[in-house]
């Protein structure tokens, strides 16, 4: 008999509806690069793409529900894509700033390498 209770017990365990939790878009995340000079930020609702050498290049878009890759994560948007690689230790090549992502941005037809975090390590 108290087979049978453990038994239906797990069954009843089993149908048990779970409380959803609602996606949070993702946290403010910064790529930047240098040669030339870019950046590239997501704040949750957009991605905006800002090359500092060329006046006038800012491009925003929504942002894309992140893919979720083994090496890290993808961003695929009409005109910007991008490639985050976790873990993957990076300095920017002109400070002391060693950031915990490279990246990989493609916009249009160019490509652009570079580093990333959320915002509290790009400020450093």
């Amino acid at each position: 008999m108290r087979a049978l209770a453990v038994a239906a017990a797990a069954l009843l365990s089993g149908c048990a509806t779970v409380p959803t939790v609602p996606v949070e878009p993702a946290a403010a995340y910064r790529a930047l690069g240098t040669e030339p000079f870019w950046s590239l930020e997501l704040n949750g609702r957009e991605m905006v793409f800002t090359e500092a050498n060329a006046p006038g290049q800012r491009i925003v878009e929504p942002q894309p529900r992140a893919i979720h890759g083994f090496a890290g994560d993808i961003y695929r948007g009409k005109r910007i894509n991008l490639n985050i690689v976790h873990g993957q230790r990076c300095s920017d090549g002109m400070s002391d700033r060693v950031y915990p992502d490279k990246v990989q941005v493609r916009v249009d037809d160019r490509s652009f390498e570079g580093c990333g975090g959320g915002l509290e390590t790009a400020a450093r």
